[in-house]
């Protein structure tokens, strides 16, 4: 009867040991998918937006951006959004998700999309006046390779600070617009060249027609000449009208066909610009 006894409960362990494991591992994912983190700026009524889908940040990351992120509620709403699937481009999807979230009020997105490899800020209202689609890829373009080397709170953190920086009135750093305008110089300067030394030589004096006809050499000298044919070819062509009408009629389809033209990513308004990495 004792050893019955003790039999029981190893039993009941080897039973829980079946049963529980599916409870546990359910709980863990409920825990990974964290709830995004919104916070509203008493003063202004901007908020801030933290939803990590793609789960690029830890707790404390996620904790420290969405700080960094209430200084941006002074001029506008303010989000970032992480997501590893995307079926639309990266520009599309930004300025989609923050029009569903704000509509068309004053704020600017940070995006990390994993799928298409790409970072992108979409920013509208009062905000998109300041971060222009410029400074949006100048800001994408400083800070990519954060994103390159899997630092993504770096990465978003970084954006976020310049972005402040351009809406309190200071300057960023823009090492792509300083070598664009040298290249632009170095191009100039060449054309400049090109023009000028095109000029001098046609002010120089030339030759008349008549010396230079003195400095040819006129004799010729012709030793049995003899005609002979070679071949000889048909050309068929005749007159119709049709060939002239259907030009016309595939100039005026061509001119159709380029119809309206949808602005980047087919927003109401607002837009941004981005860096792959």
């Amino acid at each position: 009867m004792l050893k019955r006894i003790k039999k029981i409960p190893l039993i009941l362990l080897l039973i829980g040991c079946f049963c529980f494991p599916q409870t546990v591992h359910a709980e863990t994912e409920d825990e990974l998918a964290l709830d995004p983190i919104v916070w509203e700026n008493p003063e202004t009524g901007y908020k801030v937006f933290l939803e990590d889908d793609a789960q690029l940040l830890s707790p404390e990351n996620r904790t420290q951006l969405a700080a960094e992120m209430q200084q941006i509620t002074a001029y506008g709403n303010v989000v970032f959004k992480s997501i590893s699937y995307n079926s639309y481009s990266a520009s599309f999807y930004a300025g989609d998700f923050y029009h569903d979230t704000f509509g068309q009020s004053s704020g600017t997105l940070f995006l990390i999309d994993m799928d298409n490899r790409e970072i992108y800020i979409f920013s509208d209202g009062a905000v998109y006046k300041t971060i222009t689609t410029s400074y949006a890829n100048t800001i994408t373009d400083n800070v990519y390779g954060y994103a390159s080397r899997g630092d993504y709170y770096g990465c978003a953190s970084n954006a976020y600070q310049q972005i402040h920086s351009l809406l309190a009135g200071r300057k960023i750093a823009q090492p792509m617009k300083y070598i664009n305008n040298a290249l632009l110089a170095l191009i100039f300067a060449a054309l400049i060249n090109y023009f000028l030394a095109k000029l001098l030589s046609a002010n120089a004096a030339k030759p008349s027609s008549s010396e230079i006809l003195s400095a040819i050499s006129t004799k010729f000298t012709f030793s049995n000449p003899r005609k002979q044919k070679i071949s000889q070819d048909k050309i068929y062509r005749p007159l119709s009208s049709s060939s002239s009408s259907s030009s016309s009629h595939h100039s005026s389809g061509s001119h159709r066909s380029s119809g309206s033209h949808r602005s980047s990513g087919g927003h109401r308004s607002g837009g941004g610009g981005g860096h792959r990495f």
